[in-house]
């Protein structure tokens, strides 16, 4: 990630991680289901006489699946709440470091911790960030975060100009497994961006319709919404709406534009990123014509 992408992105985790709530178990839906059950138990006795003790049988299997189920969610929950908790603790550098040790306990077996300290390491040290990343098998990824692995690691290659492992990852998520309006609209970005540096714009742009950057859930997932159209109006040869989609993302922060200038882009692309710095900077203003 280009450096001055950092401050903004950097204050907005910040702002992100102090805000949000730590995961706690349900108790009044675990009681809805243990009453849920309870029924199934008293039914399945009174109908003895009529199915024998199969319907029992079947109950009593029931009932295991659920309590091996309950303390899976248990246990993911209780390691969640530990380490957001953790990651709270990150408001500064020395907090930092202190919350990277703590999730570096375990060593690189530990999905979650993994990729929390991704995350962290994201801020100030992104290469790092990706190496960590690329240690984890994401098939052997709990199912919970196989798609924030995904997700991450492509963030982070598309930043490199790793379109085609981006590509690989991006085509494995699936957002309707996504719990929160803010990872449904960072994952959206980064799959629209991969298809559309990969030679499909048309699927990128029927994506990102549905999250549109005006109503995304703050500043970060915006930007990368914005990011996500302007290669996908490129890709189209739609200018003046790429231009449209530059100059919101100027507002937010012109050195944002930044990462449009890179070895290998297109030079239309480099030419507009600089116009819309000029323009936001107090430079001459260009008209494009809408795409």
């Amino acid at each position: 990630m280009p450096k001055s992408e950092r401050p903004r992105l950097q204050t907005d985790i910040a702002e992100q991680l102090a805000s949000q709530e730590t995961p706690r178990v349900k108790w009044k839906v675990v009681a809805q289901i243990a009453g849920a059950f309870a029924v199934l138990w008293v039914t399945a006795f009174i109908t003895v006489p009529f199915v024998s003790y199969w319907g029992v049988g079947v109950v009593g299997v029931l009932t295991l699946v659920a309590i091996g189920f309950g303390i899976y969610i248990w246990r993911m929950t209780s390691k969640s709440a530990a380490i957001i908790d953790i990651m709270k603790s990150a408001t500064d550098d020395v907090g930092r470091q202190r919350a990277l040790d703590a999730l570096a306990q375990g060593g690189s077996g530990d999905a979650m911790k993994v990729l929390a300290r991704a995350q962290l390491l994201a801020q100030t040290d992104p290469n790092e960030a990706q190496r960590v990343l690329e240690e984890l098998d994401i098939e052997k990824v709990p199912n919970v975060v196989q798609d924030d692995v995904r997700g991450q690691l492509a963030m982070m290659y598309l930043r490199n100009n790793r379109v085609n492992d981006a590509r690989k990852l991006t085509d494995g998520i699936r957002l309707d497994r996504r719990p929160d309006p803010r990872s449904k609209g960072l994952y959206a970005a980064v799959m629209a961006e991969a298809l559309a540096r990969s030679g499909a714009p048309d699927e990128a742009r029927k994506l990102l319709e549905t999250y549109p950057p005006a109503e995304a859930a703050g500043d970060e997932v915006r930007i990368m919404l914005l990011r996500a159209q302007v290669f996908t109006f490129m890709a189209q040869k739609k200018r003046g709406l790429a231009k449209q989609a530059l100059d919101a993302m100027a507002a937010i922060e012109p050195g944002l534009l930044g990462g449009f200038v890179y070895k290998g882009a297109s030079p239309e692309l480099v030419a507009l990123a600089k116009q819309s710095i000029m323009e936001n900077m107090g430079g001459p203003k260009v008209k494009y014509k809408r795409g």
